[in-house]
């Protein structure tokens, strides 16, 4: 195990050559610690096809833990939460995005290092799954992902309670010969696609309505529908804990009354309206593409509870979600 050392007095910095030594050149997983007075931090790096590399940490501490990455290239992190709470920044000022234990994020790094936060706790852990742009990019594009002001952009991919037993097929590959590390990595793109999947659907849904929309109901302004498009951008960035109405009409730089007579005239429903659609419409791709509980669909899709999920389905569909997939079951 390589023992590193604190390269500032409140921040671990991790530049890109200090990375490239972390991850090695040989095959396996390579395993480092971090002393501290007030706990450990620990973590394995490992290579698993071009392109594409692991990280997995183990933070047990009495204080704060503070890091700052930056890769030195365009990379997209696909971060799962094992354990405990750690907070990440896209950039040195960007907000903070809470990532817990069974949480699902997406972060897209174009040209800003990504900064972490771990309160004092009794356990912190996260696997982070690394893709150079060059590979994946095209996808991170068509599920609406581009490149935003600053270069960066962090999404809650959702909430899986199976997602740890899905990572086993990473966190316990020990990465030693060519077949394991091609294994690997057809796992890390498979998560990586599945994760998507629903959030590009979503996002061309949302383009075609918006457009339809607003045919129907009349012109906008280019800043009307500038505003509109990055409160669409707010909602679906995180179906489950979306912005207030009041934040998202500061982000569009209108009242939010206005928010409202705007988004209706562009997508016929009112704001919430047309994030409850969207929430139903994420759920319904996730029925058809099985793989996950009815429980787990409602809190990945932003519904409070099973049964709130149930009834907001039944009222749209005239039945239960899992009638729903019965029903596609039983067609096939």
């Amino acid at each position: 195990m390589d023992s590193l050392r604190k390269t500032g007095p409140d921040v671990f910095q991790v530049g890109p050559q200090l990375l490239a030594r972390l991850a090695g050149p040989e095959s396996g997983w390579r395993d480092h610690a971090l002393p501290r007075d007030d706990g450990a931090v620990r973590f394995r790096t490992g290579r698993i096809g071009p392109g594409i590399s692991l990280t997995s940490s183990d933070c047990r501490l009495r204080g704060d833990y503070r890091s700052r990455i930056d890769h030195g290239g365009a990379v997209g992190v696909l971060a799962f939460g094992l354990s405990g709470t750690s907070l990440f920044g896209c950039g040195d000022t960007a907000p903070r995005h809470t990532v817990r234990a069974g949480d699902v994020w997406l972060f897209r790094l174009d040209d800003a290092p990504i900064t972490r936060l771990t309160p004092a706790q009794e356990r912190a852990g996260m696997l982070a799954v690394k893709f150079d742009l060059d590979r994946v990019g095209e996808a991170l594009d068509g599920a609406g992902l581009n490149r935003m002001p600053g270069g960066t952009r962090a999404v809650r991919l959702g909430r899986s309670e199976s997602g740890a037993g899905r990572l086993r097929l990473l966190l316990d590959n020990g990465l030693a010969s060519p077949l394991d590390r091609l294994m690997a990595e057809s796992a890390a793109l498979g998560m990586l696609a599945h994760w998507l999947a629903p959030l590009a659907a979503a996002r061309s849904t949302a383009g075609g309505t918006a457009n339809s929309g607003a045919a129907d109901g009349g012109a906008l302004g280019d800043g009307e529908r500038h505003g509109l498009a990055r409160v669409a951008d707010l909602l679906l960035s995180d179906l489950c804990h979306p912005p207030s109405l009041e934040r998202l009409a500061e982000a569009a730089g209108m009242s939010h009354a206005r928010l409202n007579r705007c988004f209706r005239k562009a997508y016929g429903r009112t704001v919430f309206a047309w994030l409850r659609d969207h929430r139903l419409e994420r759920a319904e791709h996730c029925l058809r593409e099985g793989g996950q509980s009815v429980t787990e669909i409602a809190f990945l899709c932003g519904f409070s509870s099973s049964s709130h999920f149930a009834a907001a389905f039944r009222e749209r569909h005239g039945c239960s979600p899992a009638e729903f997939r019965q029903r596609r079951r039983d067609r096939r």
